[in-house]
């Protein structure tokens, strides 16, 4: 039973995804582009790959780190299969760089929480953001769910407010002076805002369309059990269970901003989406609720089934 498998936090779990995700990178990615492969190319889907399997281990850690799941892997089961379902993301080396960042500035935007160095974490997540938008420029609306989360901690303080603008000051200023010494070019900002485009002609393709509808349903399905149950959610803990829903929002927000619709940024979504979907399947223990409601296990423990076996599929489209 998948349900008991991952249910459970053990190393091999994190093998099987990390060799997923490599499966899927190499049947998906490059076996998919007509280029040929050179040393330097070579090295640099390597890089890539490791990329990706970090990202699912980062994500991890920012679950355990702010219990924002209990002590299982339905979240990265989750993430790595959506990841695998749709192989363009790993074309889209920008978007797995700009998501890396995002989640940096997710683990700081999740543990201020606790309210310990809180000015440090804002300047953090502030940097981190403003990094993910040299790649991906509406990455910058991350500083929205930032900006809710300072509100919502305990003590906050009107010079915290101030202290995102002092992350993006910095990075902003840095890259600056690189642009002159390496570029000469003191106005390189003027190319920065990309436009939004809203041709989505490339959803056409079954390979992405497909994919694509079957990750949002998901998000649909878990995202409006997750609203309905905020009023039975302690007062302590709705902040945060409210934060992660307007991060998936963001997310969502900033994929449609994307200057071209390739697919891959769908990926800014994965992460919210798979923990709120892992929320959704964690909500029983497994051998009292299988006495409890049957039909309600099985139903979960097919969708994680089908989660698994989807990306196999997807990738013949």
């Amino acid at each position: 039973m998948l349900t008991s498998f991952f249910g459970k936090s053990n190393p091999v779990n994190y093998l099987i995804l990390g060799a997923f995700i490599i499966v899927g990178y190499l049947l998906g990615a490059i076996s998919g582009s007509s280029i040929v492969i050179t040393p330097i190319l070579f090295l640099d889907h390597g890089f890539f790959i490791v990329l990706s399997i970090l990202t699912m281990l980062l994500l991890d850690f920012i679950i355990r780190k702010n219990h924002l799941t209990k002590n299982n892997t339905f979240a990265i089961l989750f993430f790595s299969c959506f990841l695998v379902m749709l192989p363009v993301i790993f074309l889209q080396h920008k978007i797995l760089l700009a998501n890396a960042f995002l989640l940096l500035a997710l683990r700081r935007i999740m543990s201020l929480r606790s309210d310990k160095n809180s000015s440090k974490k804002i300047l953090d997540a502030g940097i981190w953001i403003t990094v993910a938008s040299l790649f991906y420029f509406w990455s910058l609306l991350f500083f929205i769910p930032l900006f809710i989360a300072i509100i919502q901690k305990p003590n906050t303080n009107y010079k915290q407010i101030l202290i995102p603008f002092t992350g993006f000051a910095a990075v902003f200023i840095i890259y600056t002076a690189y642009q002159l010494l390496a570029n000469d070019s003191l106005f390189w900002f003027s190319n920065w805002r990309e436009a939004i485009s809203f041709d989505f002609s490339k959803y056409n393709s079954a390979s992405v369309l497909v994919p694509i509808t079957v990750v949002l349903a998901f998000y649909i399905w878990a995202g409006v059990y997750r609203v309905l149950k905020i009023s039975l959610i302690p007062l302590k803990e709705r902040p945060n269970y409210l934060l992660l829903l307007y991060l998936s929002f963001t997310a969502l927000f900033v994929a449609l901003a994307g200057p071209e619709k390739t697919g891959g940024e769908i990926l800014f979504v994965l992460a919210p989406i798979a923990i709120i979907t892992s929320n959704y399947i964690e909500n029983f223990e497994t051998e009292r609720y299988v006495e409890k409601d049957v039909a309600e296990f099985w139903f979960k423990e097919i969708m994680l089934w089908l989660v698994v076996i989807l990306p196999f599929v997807f990738l013949f489209l």
